[in-house]
């Protein structure tokens, strides 16, 4: 089988410009996160890792995993708690209930040894288990701390 040098060359040149066409536009930063369902505007000056991920948002960082009922039910959701514990070894924990989307979470925070503050939470947003993993530059104490962007992942019940 012998390949038409032009037409070959055409069609090699054509898969390479959408390869770079994706991995240049895949890369661009997201200025929206999908939540649970719940589409969440990310202020001017942050940009979106994905659309499941915001890091240094001013100070403010969310990550979340979906877990299906199934792993819920075999118990992944304390694996990954006792991974991510691990990793956040030296640090003062205590146990931190709280809402987001106005569903019931439970959780731990994590005063870091950088005086930074780490939540976890587990919980059910728009029927679906999700891993809730926050970051904050200083720890808020109470919902007056959270700016209206950081009140879309959590609300604190104090």
């Amino acid at each position: 089988m012998q390949f038409k040098r032009p037409i070959y060359m055409k069609g090699l040149l054509l898969i390479i410009a959408i390869s770079s066409f994706s991995i240049v536009y895949g890369q661009k930063s997201n200025d929206t996160l999908s939540y649970a369902s719940t589409t969440i505007i990310v202020p001017d000056g942050c940009s979106a890792k994905s659309q499941y991920e915001v890091i240094d948002c001013y100070g403010f960082s969310a990550q979340w995993l979906y877990l299906k009922q199934e792993m819920i039910d075999q118990g992944l959701d304390k694996q990954l708690f006792s991974q991510l514990d691990q990793q956040f070894q030296g640090s003062k924990k205590s146990v931190l209930n709280f809402k987001s989307q106005n569903q019931d979470f439970e959780g731990f925070q994590y005063k870091m040894k950088n005086g930074t503050t780490r939540i976890l939470g587990l919980g059910k947003v728009n029927g679906q288990w999700l891993i809730l993993n926050l970051g904050f530059q200083k720890g808020p104490k109470k919902n007056n701390d959270l700016s209206e962007f950081e009140k879309n992942f959590i609300q604190l019940e104090k």
